[in-house]
C-alpha cells in the first residue's frame, strides 16, 4: 500500500506533459505510470484536468525572521512559499550585531527548524571580514555563499558580513569558496558609480522614484558583472550572478557561457513583468536594487530567459513593514525607503500566467524554477525533477483557472504584493513536500517545523 497516489493528471515528466499517475511512498516517488487507478493507496488525489510539475526551488529569499520578525518570519514566509508552489527555499545570510557568521547561521537554522513548512537550505555569508569562516560554513551544510560588490550602508548593518569591499578581497573570497566546490552568489553593482550617483541626485534635490533608478545606472551592473566573471573565472569558482537586469550584462553573460566560463544568473519576476514607467506608478513597493529598468532592458531579459542565458527565476523575497516603505513619512525621499519587495508567494503564479500568455514555455519555466536550481546548488537528483527516487515535491495546478492577485490574500506579514489587482491565469491548488500535502486550496495541513534542512549532495561538489 502506497502512502499517496495522484491520478488522472498531466505530469511534467521527461521534459513534457504526459498522462500519468504518480505513486509516493515514504516521501519518495516510486512509480510514474499510465495505468488504472490504484485501489490500495492510503490517500488518493484526483488531478483530473490539472497539471503536475516539480516543486519550485527559490534560490534567493530574505525571509530573515529573528531581528526582522516584524517583517516576516519563517512560518508566514513558508506559508507564502507553499501557497505559491515553492517547496524549497534557499535563505540568504542575516548578520546579527555582536554575533559571528557561524553563530548567526546557527540562530537562523534553529528558527527554521521550528517554523518552516517547506524544505530549506542556507546560503553562507562571504565578505572581506568573514573569509576565515567560509570552510566552517561549508561544513555546516550551506548550499552556497553570498557576497555584495558594494559596501554595506551603515543603516543596513545586517549586510556588513557580505561586503567584498574591493576586487582584491573579492578574489580572495572567490578563491576560498572554490575550495568548497560550492556556488558563489554575487550582487553585482559597482560601488563607486552608485555612491557618486546617489550623491549627485541628492545634491541636485532629486529624491523621487526616478532619482533612485537613475542612481543605479545599467553601467554599474554591466561593469560589476564583467569584473565578477573575470575574477571568478581566474579563481575557478562557480559563479551565480543574482537578480540581473541589464541588457549589456545579459549579453556579457551569454558570451562568457559560450567560451566555457562557469557562470549562471538569476532574474526576478518583477524585473520581468514591470518596466520603469510601470514601477514608478506603484512606487516604493517596487523600489528594488538593481532598479526596474526600461523596456529595452526588459525585452532583452525575456530574450535571455527564453534562450537560457538566464538560468533561474528567483524571488529575491525582501519584505518590509509599511512604515519602512512609507515615503510620505520620509519627506518623499525614496532613498530613505527600504529596497526590496515580497514576491515569494507570487513568483510561480505570475510566471504560470506568462506561460499561458506564450511568453515562455512550461518547459523553460520548470527548468528555471526547479531543475537548474537543483543541479546548480547540488540538490539534484533529490530535488528538481519528477522522477523515480526523487523527493515527492509536487505542485498541482489548474492552468485554466483565472483569478486576481490581492494584497489581502497574501501570507507574508506585510500583506502586500506589487502585483495587486493583476488578473492572471493558472491557479496553484495543492503543494506537496516530500509526499505530504502541505497546502490545499488555502489550507495548510502540516505543523510548523515540517520542513527539512537540505544540504548539498556530496557527489555533486567538485
Amino acid at each position: 500500500m502506497v502512502d499517496l497516489y495522484i491520478e488522472n493528471g498531466k505530469v511534467f515528466f521527461e521534459n513534457k506533459l504526459v498522462d500519468a499517475n504518480v505513486s509516493i511512498e515514504k516521501g519518495k516517488i516510486i512509480e510514474i505510470k499510465n495505468n488504472n487507478s490504484l485501489s490500495n493507496a492510503k490517500e488518493t488525489i484526483d488531478a483530473t484536468n490539472k497539471i503536475i510539475i516539480p516543486g519550485g526551488i527559490d534560490v534567493h529569499t530574505h525571509i530573515l525572521d529573528l531581528i526582522y520578525s516584524y517583517r516576516d518570519d519563517f512560518y508566514t514566509g513558508t506559508q507564502g512559499a507553499a501557497s505559491g508552489g515553492i517547496t524549497t527555499v534557499l535563505e540568504m545570510p542575516l548578520g546579527i550585531e555582536g554575533k559571528t557568521v557561524l553563530e548567526s547561521l546557527e540562530m537562523q537554522l534553529e528558527e527554521m527548524r521550528k517554523k518552516c513548512l517547506v524544505d530549506y537550505g542556507l546560503i553562507g555569508a562571504a565578505g572581506h571580514n568573514t573569509i576565515d569562516s567560509i570552510q566552517e560554513l561549508a561544513k555546516k551544510g550551506v548550499v552556497g555563499f553570498k557576497t555584495f560588490m558594494i559596501n554595506a550602508p551603515k543603516e543596513e548593518a545586517e549586510l556588513k558580513d557580505l561586503a567584498a569591499k574591493n576586487d582584491y578581497f573579492l578574489l580572495k573570497i572567490f578563491s576560498e569558496i572554490a575550495k568548497t566546490g560550492l556556488v558563489s552568489c554575487v550582487h553585482a553593482e559597482n560601488d563607486g558609480i552608485i555612491a557618486h550617483e546617489i550623491k549627485k541626485q541628492l545634491e541636485t534635490g532629486k529624491r523621487d522614484f526616478q532619482a533612485h533608478t537613475d542612481s543605479r545606472p545599467a553601467i554599474a551592473e554591466d561593469l560589476a558583472c564583467l569584473q565578477a566573471m573575470m575574477l571568478a573565472n581566474h579563481a575557478n569558482v562557480k559563479l551565480n550572478l543574482v537578480h540581473m537586469s541589464s541588457r549589456t550584462a545579459f549579453d556579457r553573460i551569454r558570451r562568457a557561457k559560450a567560451i566555457g566560463w562557469d557562470v549562471t544568473c538569476e532574474i526576478t519576476p518583477h524585473h520581468l513583468l514591470f518596466t520603469t514607467e510601470e514601477a514608478e506608478k506603484i512606487g516604493s513597493w517596487l523600489k528594488v536594487n538593481p532598479p526596474i529598468r526600461s523596456k529595452e532592458h526588459n525585452d532583452a531579459a525575456w530574450k535571455a530567459l527564453n534562450d537560457g542565458t538566464i538560468d533561474f527565476i528567483a524571488s529575491d523575497h525582501s519584505p518590509y513593514s509599511h512604515e519602512e516603505k512609507d515615503v510620505e513619512a520620509k519627506d518623499n525621499n525614496f532613498f530613505e525607503s527600504g529596497s526590496g519587495t515580497p514576491t515569494l508567494e507570487t513568483m510561480l503564479p505570475v510566471m504560470l500566467d506568462a506561460v499561458n500568455k506564450k511568453r515562455l514555455t512550461l518547459s523553460r519555466l520548470v527548468d528555471a524554477i526547479a531543475t537548474r536550481p537543483a543541479k546548480r546548488f547540488c540538490l539534484y537528483p533529490r530535488k528538481g525533477e519528477i522522477q523515480i527516487g526523487a523527493d515527492a515535491d509536487l505542485v498541482i495546478i489548474d492552468m485554466q483557472k483565472e483569478y486576481t492577485l490581492r494584497n489581502k490574500d497574501m501570507y507574508t506579514k506585510s500583506k502586500i504584493t506589487a502585483f495587486d489587482g493583476m488578473n492572471i491565469q493558472g491557479k496553484i491548488e495543492k503543494t506537496i513536500v516530500r509526499g505530504k500535502l502541505v497546502y490545499d486550496n488555502g489550507k495548510f495541513l502540516v505543523k510548523k517545523g515540517y520542513g527539512d534542512y537540505i544540504t548539498p549532495n556530496s557527489d555533486c561538489i567538485s
